[in-house]
């Protein structure tokens, strides 16, 4: 029996915790849009924590003004977890409501979002 429960929790391992979609929200700072989108979502991360990993291997940066690349007046472009979700269905649908389109209508060549996990951002790494 003791065999048997090992077994079990060796399968089992890892099961139960329910993975969480993240989103983080760039601001025009400078009055413009950079690179790679509008919105990153971060899809299967294990914590908030282990999504800006994963956001700031796909593009996102942090402390822009601190660093200089980003404007002083108009603040940090990246500040970190704008949204946490249960399911990408319902990120989605937060960021490509109607109101929050509008601010992303401009042709200026950023995409308004981008899904990205952590095989992702380690393909995107090697290639």
């Amino acid at each position: 029996m003791r065999k048997f429960n090992a077994i079990k929790n060796a399968v089992n391992f890892g099961k139960g915790k329910k993975k969480m979609v993240y989103s983080f929200r760039q601001t025009n700072s400078g009055g413009y849009y950079c690179q790679p989108a509008k919105y990153i979502i971060v899809k299967d991360a294990k914590d908030s924590e282990h999504a800006t990993e994963i956001a700031l291997k796909s593009g996102m940066y942090l402390s822009g003004v601190a660093a200089g690349s980003d404007c002083s007046c108009c603040g940090d472009r990246w500040n970190g977890v704008n949204d946490e979700w249960d399911t990408m269905e319902n990120a989605l649908l937060a960021i490509t409501h109607e109101d929050v389109r509008q601010d992303s209508v401009e042709s200026d060549g950023v995409q308004h979002y981008i899904v990205v996990d952590d095989l992702d951002v380690t393909d995107t790494v090697l290639e």
